[in-house]
């Protein structure tokens, strides 16, 4: 039996349909995934609420059953243990499993002033390592190999310390002697020995650069009933490593702002001022830094804050797209600007970016391009509500930028680990953290400031 012959024009028939078929499937598949990954595992509700009144992202598309709970057609208020509710997409393809618990947000009061930070670490950071050169003129690097970017040196010798100065003068004691040290890296305790070199000045280096404390501008976020407060919203990270810093205390300072440059596209703009390092400035204590902020207690109410009203949390589910504003100093005094809350992201794996935001007040476009370094925190209020704080400029659009939930910034902060922050330009965005001091080049311990 003679076989049929497939012509080209078959076979591109086959090519097109296939490719069509393909096409359908991504589709379809990215689309039930970010279906998926739009509603959120867990949500926080208040006590007064009930199963009826609680929204989810793509309503229409998603219907929501209460499969564990005590609760009925007669009695829809929220219990105080907490109820799951099963998500499908139109009924019949499950989603995810949502868990809903009764939580009550505080009342605050909004910040928006600007604050100067302080901060010690735990322990010596280890920016990096590089080479020295000996009493006979040969480059040597006696870390190399021995500590990375990110270790805390928390002891020499035994002995515990805290400031460059103190590793200084063992280092200069040891006489060429190798010297024992307890680093922290990644959360676990480990010990090395390190040979210093000794120089043609009879000095002995480690090869090691090496920070002790950071310092900066940023923006109050909250004040609660308790004079605990919350700023940044994003975690201070090291300039050199990208690491959150682990930190052992520091203090908050009154700060001002003496000039602003304007952001451009491809080039973020930057408040920049003066903190007042003097103990009658002290506003109060650094206790944590987090992936959501800089956490502490006031010593007293900052005078920027007088006329503000304590106003309450919205949880996630109540932020909506549209108007909003925010609350940031730029020449002197607290001031509200408008905004316009573009998109939510209930379940955004970086809670740093689950809102983007578009700047819309002239005079603040006029004056700092939109979002700037230094406005890191600044509070989004909405509906009477904060809503949350802007923690991201878009380096392509300084009028963007991205915010983080307020319910976020209130949860239990997080326990200090080593939690990478993205300092990537473009989509991804730039902290808005202004660093005061610039690094300065150099081969001994105790270069980075």
């Amino acid at each position: 039996m003679k076989k049929k012959k497939i012509t080209e024009r078959t076979r591109a028939i086959y090519r097109t349909l296939a490719m069509f078929l393909l096409l359908f499937f991504f589709l379809v598949t990215g689309g039930f995934w970010y279906l998926k990954s739009s509603i959120p595992d867990q949500l926080n509700v208040a006590s007064y609420e009930d199963v009826d009144t609680i929204k989810l992202p793509f309503q229409s598309m998603v219907k929501d059953e209460v499969v564990y709970a005590s609760v009925s057609a007669e009695n829809t208020k929220i219990p105080e243990e907490k109820i799951k509710i099963q998500c499908s997409f139109l009924g019949f393809v499950p989603l995810k499993t949502v868990e809903i618990q009764q939580k009550e947000l505080p009342q605050v009061l909004p910040g928006g002033n600007t604050i100067g930070i302080f901060m010690k670490t735990k322990g010596i950071l280890v920016v990096g390592t590089g080479s020295v050169t000996d009493a006979d003129g040969m480059e040597r690097e006696p870390s190399l190999g021995i500590l990375k970017s990110g270790d805390y040196i928390v002891k020499a010798d035994g002995k515990e310390i805290s400031t460059k100065e103190e590793i200084l003068e063992i280092v200069e004691k040891s006489q060429g002697k190798k010297i024992r040290l307890t680093i922290i890296r990644n959360g676990f305790k480990k010990e090395c020995q390190i040979l210093p070199v000794r120089m043609q000045d009879g000095s002995c280096k480690l090869g090691v650069w090496v920070r002790d404390d950071t310092q900066g501008l940023g923006t109050m976020t909250y004040v609660d009933g308790q004079k605990q407060y919350g700023a940044l919203g994003h975690g201070i990270s090291d300039v050199d490593t990208g690491l959150l810093m682990q930190i052992r205390d520091g203090k908050l300072y009154r700060a001002s702002v003496g000039a602003v440059k304007k952001g451009e596209k491809g080039n973020p703009g930057e408040l920049s001022g003066t903190i007042y390092y003097r103990d009658d400035q002290i506003l109060g204590t650094i206790t944590s830094n987090s992936e959501t902020g800089i956490k502490g207690m006031l010593y007293a109410m900052p005078q920027e804050l007088s006329g503000h009203s304590f106003v309450q949390t919205a949880y996630r589910q109540e932020v909506h797209t549209g108007n909003a504003s925010i609350y940031c100093s730029i020449d002197g005094s607290v001031k509200e600007y408008t905004v316009e809350i573009e998109k939510i992201n209930l379940s955004h794996r970086d809670i740093n970016k689950s809102m983007v935001i578009r700047v819309k007040d002239q005079d603040l476009l006029e004056k700092t391009g939109g979002i700037v370094q230094g406005m890191s925190g600044s509070p989004i209020l909405q509906d009477g509500k904060l809503i949350g704080a802007v923690t991201h400029v878009f380096v392509a659009d300084p009028s963007r930028g991205y915010a983080i939930f307020a319910e976020n910034m209130l949860e239990k902060y997080a326990q200090s680990g080593t939690l990478r922050q993205q300092t990537a330009d473009g989509a991804a965005g730039k902290h808005c953290l202004s660093v005061l001091g610039k690094l300065l080049p150099g081969d001994l311990i105790t270069i980075r400031p």
